[in-house]
């Protein structure tokens, strides 16, 4: 009776075991990161739909086979035989490997030995697709190599960039001061640090204060640090060796690209703090080695960086190296944000309003007062850049007639924020507030209509209503055209 009890309660235990393991390998498929484990033997015992997705493969044909059978790969390829070998952990390992169904596969891999008992008795890894993002990485190089090429046959001493100093556009006391600071940097060639908000144009400084320096005749180099995954930056910066991790060519990073030039470090803090020591290090020696090589290359190209936030609060969060934004910063260049240099606001303005007019075909000569006075006290959190996407927007509101830029074409969020403030205000008595409302409604659609000349369609815009709505309120408060 005993032995049955004890078999029925094993059967039990059993049967709860495969619940959860099944409950277990369901979760593991919801993820978007491959999870691949081995036995001691070498052989597949877990391979989730993440890994599915990312090798264009099937479970049934990995599970159960070894590595070797499955890729090809060998003890020295496989990250996942090395840990299972060593039983050392392997963290934010760069691959590029074929399956043996011809699938060529790009990944960032973190895998684990699995211990038992004091000895290793699997290995699992977890699989991160980067086939893409590797992809887009390299057309962005390419891109700026033939930016570079095609520029030198476009105009003569071209060198890649498109701005210089005369392309930066303003009459105020601030930007002509940047301006100023920016010419006497360039004339050297110790490092730049140029500091701005987002959209304040720290790039056309950056190609400004290059194509002014002693380099301009050669290349200047640019890399934003936070668009490129840290896997992929290492080997984009110094270079790489083949042999370096599999798929890896003999191929020359940005260092040695711009070694005759300018290299042009975007978003600095956004680099990992390893990733800066390695920085510092080159920075120090004026030497560079490529990812899996042991040969010191010499380089010296110009350095000029730029951050968008306060590098003191940077190195404050601790994702900025003190030492490193020191020998960056030997000369420090802040450019002003938009709100400081207001003044500027109608030259920027005719310019982008001539740019637009070419690209659509149209005629806009200006802005009414009221558009410039709403220019004038908005905050412009995105700068430069975002009067430019102002402007395109109420370029492509406007009509093929219209020669003047109002506040029924400005983006939503400006329109609403000071549309109010352009009715009149004037006191109203309520005694009945029936009547009060329908003076206040009826006070404002007049001197709407009398802004727009009596333009149905345009007044209907800048109240943001319908023009059948509009019609039937003119009807409705009696008011007359």
């Amino acid at each position: 009776m005993k032995d049955t009890n004890r078999e029925s309660g094993l059967e039990e235990e059993l049967k709860e075991i495969k619940q959860q393991k099944k409950l277990l390998f369901k979760a593991l498929d919801v993820l978007e990161e491959g999870i691949h484990m081995i036995d001691s033997g070498g052989r597949t015992i877990l391979y989730t739909r993440g890994c599915e997705k990312i090798e264009h493969s099937k479970s049934d044909y990995v599970i159960g086979k070894h590595i070797s059978e499955a890729y090809e790969l060998n003890d020295e390829t496989s990250v996942l035989l090395k840990v299972l070998k060593s039983g050392i952990t392997i963290k934010n390992h760069h691959t590029i490997y074929i399956t043996s169904q011809g699938k060529r596969v790009d990944i960032i891999t973190n895998t684990y030995p699995i211990y038992a008992n004091g000895r290793v008795i699997a290995a699992v890894s977890v699989n991160r697709d980067i086939t893409k993002v590797g992809e887009l990485t390299k057309k962005v190089i390419k891109l700026q190599k033939d930016l570079y090429s095609g520029q030198q046959k476009r105009r003569e001493n071209a060198n890649g960039t498109v701005f210089d100093f005369q392309d930066i556009i303003g009459e105020s006391t601030p930007i002509k001061q940047a301006i100023h600071i920016a010419k006497k940097f360039a004339r050297n060639l110790s490092p730049v640090f140029i500091q701005g908000e987002t959209g304040t144009g720290k790039e056309l400084f950056a190609q400004s204060v290059h194509n002014y320096s002693p380099r301009a005749s050669g290349p200047l180099v640019a890399v934003n640090c936070a668009a490129i995954p840290e896997s992929l930056l290492e080997g984009i910066l110094f270079g790489t060796c083949k042999g370096a991790f599999t798929g890896a060519e003999d191929k020359r990073g940005l260092f040695e690209e711009a070694a005759a030039g300018t290299l042009f470090l975007d978003e600095i803090n956004s680099m990992s703090m390893l990733l800066q020591t390695k920085l510092l290090r080159v920075l120090q020696n004026k030497t560079v080695r490529r990812v899996g090589g042991n040969k010191e290359i010499r380089v010296d190209p110009r350095i000029i960086s730029a951050t968008n936030v306060d590098p003191i609060e940077s190195i404050t969060k601790s994702h900025l190296r003190n030492d490193l934004f020191y020998r960056l910063a030997v000369t420090t260049l802040i450019v002003p944000p938009l709100r400081d240099r207001l003044d500027d606001i109608p030259l920027l303005t005719k310019f982008f309003i001539e740019k637009n007019n070419k690209m659509m075909g149209k005629n806009i000569q200006n802005i009414s007062e009221d558009v410039l006075e709403i220019f004038s006290k908005y905050n412009w959190p995105g700068n430069v850049r975002e009067l430019e996407h102002v402007i395109e927007h109420a370029m492509n509101m406007a009509e093929v007639s219209d020669t003047d830029l109002h506040i029924q074409h400005l983006p939503p969020h400006l329109r609403e924020k000071f549309m109010h403030k352009h009715h009149f205000y004037k006191d109203y008595k309520v005694q009945n507030l029936p009547q009060t409302l329908f003076d206040i409604e009826r006070d404002i659609i007049s001197q709407e209509l009398s802004k727009n000349d009596n333009n149905i369609t345009k007044t209907a815009q800048a109240l943001g209503v319908s023009r059948q709505y509009l019609q039937y309120r003119l009807k409705r408060l009696d008011i007359n055209k």
